[in-house]
């Protein structure tokens, strides 16, 4: 009898146990920062010299490629090798999409 309460009791421990431990676990703490996913949506900056453009890409002389769309109030003249710019960008799909475009002479 007495082993049998003992096991029952040690049964009915663990059981309590692994539901508060679960309900810890869906519990968040207001005093915890809360860290949210960035979408690759997020803005980044870059600079360099153009090695090469191909229609709506430019590709700077560190390798960076970026697609300049119709948006982007830049003229297809200032865009050519050699030229130092500045771009703000967005990834999207993979690729970097410039949203504003400097010439630094």
């Amino acid at each position: 009898m007495t082993r049998a309460l003992v096991t029952f009791v040690a049964a009915l421990s663990t059981a309590s146990l692994g539901v508060a431990g679960a309900m810890a676990q869906t519990k968040t703490d207001p005093a915890q920062p809360r860290m949210e996913r960035k979408s690759d949506t997020m803005d980044q900056k870059v600079e360099g010299t153009i090695k090469s453009v191909h229609g709506s890409m430019v590709t700077l002389e560190d390798g960076t490629e970026l697609s300049i769309p119709s948006s982007v109030k830049v003229t297809t003249d200032q865009l050519k090798p050699g030229a130092q710019i500045s771009a703000e960008y967005e990834q999207r799909r993979g690729q970097k999409v410039a949203k504003s475009i400097q010439i630094k002479g």
